[in-house]
């Protein structure tokens, strides 16, 4: 197996593809730059383009018009077996009535490679996963989580310049599904592979990429990395689709100063122009206020209900000039020391780097 520093990386580009079936439009003249050796997660919901997109970059889906290109390759009316990309599909699609060496190696079989060579590759390839020893395993024989583990060996075992993931994790429990994405994420980084991964789990997609695409109606909504996207979303979907936010209408003051019905608050950024205005909040920027803050943007509410979630209690309130909204408190003794009884008033602060502004547009 091909070590990171020498393995080829190559980069992915996807330059306005539209794929129409009659007259919906799956993909409307969407672009994509991928650099090699990045982990890019495209997450949408269902109906998005998700799918459709994956499948014009695996050869899958032909698009109607516009060009893929791996490298400096242009790959748009390649077979998918010629375009030396591995595929690690939703369900695993490995084969029953193979052992876990066989379907490992099913790859180099289907490229004929000399048989010579599988041996040291496959052996590579079980270390690579932490499956050294289970080449004779059965399929059945195998946990989820092992499954999945022998799915990516064989999208890797034949060191493809691009693999493609589709929801890969979606059938395994939570507790397995986030041990796993920890793993994907310290692989990734040992290997250094170009990887695109098609989920509609957001905090999948923000926990393991280096940047996040987001679908909407066929078109990228919005492009950046994890953090920007969710302290920065550049409209009202991005905001409502990442994090856990209540969106509040709002009215321009200037250019750093919007109105929350009449509660003049403070923003770092500018204040997007327009009239329809939304105030991101997400649960928790917000805190309990103290007299020891300064320079925060006050919200007085009153509590309305609490809902205990293990690790944090969520608190929804109703503001002063209308609204509600929410924020958490970590269910520690400090947490529950500052917990309102519904009825009881709060008074919550919200700093001007955290007080986001966008359109309302999706």
């Amino acid at each position: 197996m091909i070590e990171h520093k020498d393995r080829e990386r190559l980069g992915v580009s996807v330059r306005r593809a539209t794929k129409s079936y009659g007259i919906f439009t799956a993909l409307d003249e969407v672009s994509l730059e991928v650099q090699p050796g990045e982990f890019m997660s495209i997450l949408g919901p269902s109906g998005s383009g998700k799918t459709t997109f994956l499948g014009i970059l695996g050869g899958f889906v032909q698009p109607t018009s516009g060009s893929i290109w791996l490298g400096d390759r242009d790959i748009t009316l390649e077979p998918p077996h010629r375009r030396n990309i591995g595929i690690v599909f939703q369900n695993y699609a490995l084969f029953p009535h193979m052992n876990v060496g066989d379907n490992i190696t099913f790859p180099l079989r289907a490229r004929r490679l000399p048989k010579s060579t599988w041996g040291p590759k496959l052996k590579a390839a079980l270390d690579m996963v932490e499956l050294g020893g289970y080449e004779n395993r059965k399929i059945h024989e195998l946990s989820g989580g092992q499954r999945q583990r022998v799915a990516l060996a064989r999208a890797m075992i034949f060191e493809p310049g691009l693999i493609l993931m589709d929801e890969p994790l979606s059938a395994l429990d939570k507790q397995l599904r986030e041990t796993m994405q920890i793993e994907l994420k310290r692989l990734h980084k040992r290997l250094g592979a170009t990887i695109v991964y098609v989920t509609h789990d957001q905090r999948e997609a923000l926990t393991m990429s280096d940047r996040v695409a987001i679908m909407n109606k066929g078109r990228f909504a919005q492009i950046d990395t994890p953090e920007r996207l969710h302290d920065n979303p550049a409209s009202a979907f991005v905001a409502r689709f990442i994090g856990e936010a209540t969106l509040l209408p709002v009215r321009r003051g200037d250019k750093h100063t919007v109105l929350l019905g009449e509660t003049p608050l403070q923003t770092a950024l500018s204040v997007p122009p327009g009239e329809n205005l939304r105030l991101v909040v997400h649960s928790e920027k917000l805190v309990v206020a103290d007299p020891g803050l300064s320079g925060m943007n006050l919200l007085d509410a009153t509590v309305t209900d609490t809902l205990y979630q293990g690790e944090s209690i969520r608190v929804f309130v109703s503001l002063a000039g209308g609204g509600e909204l929410s924020f958490r408190l970590p269910s520690n003794h400090a947490g529950r020391a500052l917990l309102k009884a519904p009825g009881e008033r709060i008074s919550l602060a919200l700093h001007p780097e955290d007080t986001i502004v966008v359109p309302d547009e999706a």
